[in-house]
């Protein structure tokens, strides 16, 4: 389930990393999910194909910190709305704004509903394939240099 951002020919100029003195310039994904083994393979999968770095966090509270001490938004998140911690449809709401895939634990059509309504521009079950995550991320960074795995 998911609802436009714009249009799909909108490109974004940014610059991956750019460093400049003690000035750096970095785009960069958050990943929200509180089962590691995910987490770190969906990072791993996501650096991968989009040469974004990424930050990770297993809850609201830590993400709440991590976003209040980042310099700079990330580009995109990830996020579990099922934390042990409480409902990710609190995250959502504080990264307003932000292309956001969100990830369910059930195919509840109204939990869906509650998180397109909350700023998910995306839901996907934790149950979908790594391709279809990855590649709603590379959908919505939209005009950021996307590395082909598959070439040389």
């Amino acid at each position: 389930m998911s609802k436009l951002r714009g249009s799909s020919k909108e490109a974004k100029e940014v610059v991956v990393h750019t460093s400049y003195g003690d000035a750096t310039e970095m785009n960069w994904l958050l990943i929200v999910e509180d089962h590691a083994l995910f987490r770190e393979g969906l990072a791993l999968l996501l650096k991968w194909r989009t040469g974004l770095d990424n930050v990770q966090s297993g809850s609201i509270a830590e993400s709440r910190r991590i976003l209040g001490d980042a310099k700079e938004e990330p580009v995109c998140a990830v996020v579990d709305l099922d934390l042990p911690d409480g409902d990710g449809i609190e995250l959502l709401e504080r990264l307003c704004g932000l292309p956001v895939v969100a990830l369910v634990g059930d195919r509840s059509l109204e939990r869906c509903v509650r998180a397109l309504e909350a700023g998910a521009d995306e839901v996907l079950h934790k149950g979908e394939s790594s391709e279809k995550i990855q590649s709603a991320v590379e959908q919505l960074v939209g005009g950021l240099p996307i590395r082909d795995c598959y070439s040389d």
